[in-house]
C-alpha cells in the first residue's frame, strides 16, 4: 500500500534575518577601550615591550554567560488506534550559553565582532517514553553548538558588510527564530526556548536613512541548523528585505514603531537527492504607545506565505507536490505597571488530503511556543507514533518514504488559536500570570494511515472521527527575578491542565480526560 503522508508541512523554511538589525544599527553601545578608573601605583609599572600603551588596557569585549535549566513532567495518554500509552518520565533540560562581543568605532567606520556558543543543550535525562520518531524531550542533548562567529564592518549608514556564523530571527519569530526570545516581564509568555536557527551568512546592508530609519539588506546563507534541516540534508537560501522604524527603549518617545518585509528563496536537498524549492514573503509590524512611564500598549503582527515545490512524500500519482502555506500571528499587550493583559491570535494552515498534489500545512517555528501541553506534548507524541503505525509491515507492506518527517516535534500547525492571558506584579521582581488557550484545527486533524484505511474519510491518530476543537488549556505561572552584584537570576514555576476537545476523541467517540503537566525553571545571566 502506498500512502502520501504530508511530511513537508512546514516546507523546509526557517530562514530569516537576524544579523542586520544588530549589525546595521547605529545605536548599539560602544565598548570601553581604556581602563581609566585604575591608575598605576608606585614604581610597579609593567615594561612596555610593544605598542603605545603605558598601562594595562582591556580588550573591551562584552562577555555573556547564561545558564538555563528546567525539570518537567506530564500525564500519560493514548497515542494510536491500538491504545499505545505515552508515558513521561520527569525530564531535566539544560542549556549553557557563553559568548563575547566587541563594538568599536573609528570615525565613521564601525567594526562589530561576536562569538556565541551553546553547551549541554537539551534533555539530559527523562522525557517521553514511546516507540516513535522525534518523541517529545527524548532527543538527548548537544554537547556543543556554535551559534555565532561573526564580523561586520560598517561605513557610516552607507554600507555594512558582514560574514560568518550567526543566528536568524525576524519579526515575532513566526518562521525565523533564534531561540533567544523567551519570557520577559509583562509578556505572560509560556516559553522556554532552546537552540535556534543558525546560518553561515554573507550580508550586505545599507541604512538606516531618513527620520524613518529605512534599512535595506540582502544575504546569502548556508543553513547549519533549523526545524526542518534533518541529518543528511543541505540547504542554501537567499534573503532580501527592507525594514523601517525603530522600537525605542522604555524612556523613549511616546509612540514608536517597527515594520518590514523580507523575501527568501530556499533550496534544500535531502540525502536521497529529493529537492525542495520554496519562496517566502513575510510581513512584520509592531507599534508601541507609551501613555506614561508605567503604562504602554504593544501591538505586533507577522504573516508569512510559502509557495514552491517539493519532491518529499511522493505518491503513486505524483513525484512532486506544490507548496502553498499560510501562517500568521497577532500579539496585543497592555502593561499597566502593576498588572496587564496579553492576547495571541494564531493561524497556521493545515493539510488533510494525503492524496492530492498539494502540501498546505504551515508550521510555526518550534521556539514560537503556545502553551505547555497540547502542542508540546499531546500532538507531538501522537504524530511521533504515526511513522511506526504507518510502517507496520503486516498492514502496509513497503513503508512510504520520508516517514521521519511526519511528526510535528511540538510545532504549532493546522491551528486557529486564541490565547488571552493576564499578569500581576505584587512586588518588585515577582510576577504571577495565567491564561486560557482555545485551540481549533484549521482542517480535520487527520492521520495519514488511519485516514487511508478508512477509505479517505478523515481519522485522527487514535482512529476517531475528529471534530474541529483541539481543546481548552488553562495555564498559570509565577516568576521571580533578582540581582546579584549586577548579574540576574530568575526562578519560575508553570503548570497547566488540558481539557481535550472533539478533535482528540477515539473510535468510540470518547474524549480523553483532563491532562496535567508542569515545570520548574531557573535561569542565570551574567
Amino acid at each position: 500500500m502506498q500512502m502520501r503522508l504530508g511530511t513537508c508541512q512546514k516546507t523546509l523554511l526557517a530562514a530569516g534575518f537576524g544579523a542586520v538589525a544588530s549589525v546595521a544599527s547605529a545605536d548599539a553601545p560602544i565598548a570601553k577601550k581604556d581602563n581609566q578608573d585604575v591608575a598605576p601605583l608606585g614604581n610597579g609599572e609593567a615594561l612596555n615591550i610593544a605598542g603605545d600603551h603605558t598601562r594595562y588596557t582591556p580588550l573591551g569585549f562584552t562577555p555573556k554567560l547564561q545558564l538555563f535549566g528546567r525539570v518537567e513532567g506530564y500525564d500519560g495518554f493514548v497515542v494510536d488506534r491500538d491504545g499505545t500509552e505515552y508515558d513521561y518520565d520527569a525530564a531535566v533540560n539544560t542549556q549553557l550559553r557563553v559568548g563575547l562581543s566587541r563594538d568599536d568605532r573609528y570615525g565613521i567606520v564601525r567594526v562589530f565582532t561576536e562569538y556565541e556558543h551553546d553547551f549541554l543543550t537539551g534533555t539530559l535525562t527523562g522525557g517521553g517514553d514511546l516507540d516513535g520518531v522525534h518523541v517529545p524531550d527524548s532527543g538527548g542533548y548537544d554537547e556543543a553548538t556554535l551559534r555565532k562567529l561573526w564580523l561586520s564592518v560598517s561605513i557610516g549608514p552607507f554600507a555594512t558588510i558582514g560574514a560568518g556564523f550567526t543566528t536568524s530571527h525576524w519579526g515575532l519569530g513566526l518562521l525565523a527564530n533564534d531561540g533567544a526570545h523567551g519570557w520577559t516581564p509583562g509578556s505572560a509568555y509560556f516559553g522556554d526556548p532552546r537552540g535556534g536557527d543558525r546560518v553561515l551568512r554573507a550580508l550586505l546592508a545599507s541604512g538606516p536613512f531618513t527620520s524613518q530609519r529605512v534599512t535595506v539588506f540582502a544575504a546569502f546563507d548556508a543553513v547549519r541548523g533549523d526545524d526542518v534541516l534533518f541529518p543528511g540534508d543541505s540547504a542554501i537560501q537567499a534573503v532580501a528585505g527592507v525594514r523601517v522604524g525603530d522600537l525605542a527603549p522604555l524612556m523613549g518617545p511616546p509612540t514608536t514603531y517597527e515594520a518590514g518585509v523580507y523575501g527568501v528563496w530556499r533550496r534544500q536537498e535531502a540525502d536521497d537527492d529529493q529537492v525542495t524549492e520554496v519562496g517566502v514573503i513575510d510581513l512584520y509590524g509592531r507599534y508601541v504607545h507609551r501613555f506614561d512611564n508605567r503604562m504602554a500598549l504593544d501591538i505586533g503582527f507577522e504573516g508569512a506565505l510559502i509557495v514552491g515545490e517539493t519532491d518529499l512524500a511522493p505518491t503513486l500519482d505524483a513525484d512532486a507536490s506544490d507548496v502553498l502555506q499560510i501562517g500568521a500571528k497577532l500579539q496585543i499587550g497592555f502593561d499597566g505597571g502593576l498588572g496587564g493583559a496579553n492576547l495571541d491570535v494564531i493561524y497556521a494552515s493545515g493539510d488533510r488530503n494525503f492524496d492530492d498534489e498539494a502540501q498546505n500545512g504551515f508550521k510555526l517555528d518550534i521556539n514560537s511556543e503556545v502553551g505547555l501541553i497540547l502542542f508540546r506534548q499531546v500532538l507531538a507524541a501522537q504524530t511521533a507514533r504515526s511513522p511506526i503505525t504507518a510502517s507496520n509491515p503486516d498492514l502496509v507492506g513497503l513503508p512510504n518514504e520520508d516517514l521521519d518527517r511526519l511528526p510535528t516535534r511540538g510545532n504549532v500547525t493546522n491551528t486557529v488559536a486564541f490565547f488571552p492571558r493576564g499578569w500581576i506584579r505584587p512586588v518588585d521582581g515577582l510576577e504571577i500570570y495565567a491564561g486560557v488557550l482555545f485551540a481549533l484545527s484549521e482542517v480535520d486533524y487527520a492521520d495519514a494511515f488511519n485516514t487511508r484505511i478508512a477509505g479517505g474519510d478523515p481519522r485522527n491518530p487514535v482512529n476517531g472521527d475528529p471534530g474541529m476543537y483541539f481543546g481548552t488549556e488553562i495555564d498559570a505561572g509565577i516568576r521571580f527575578r533578582g540581582l546579584l552584584f549586577g548579574s540576574e537570576f530568575t526562578l519560575g514555576l508553570e503548570g497547566g491542565i488540558l481539557l481535550p476537545g472533539s478533535a482528540l476523541r477515539d473510535a468510540n467517540g470518547t474524549t480523553p480526560g483532563a491532562l496535567l503537566g508542569g515545570r520548574a525553571m531557573a535561569q542565570y545571566r551574567f
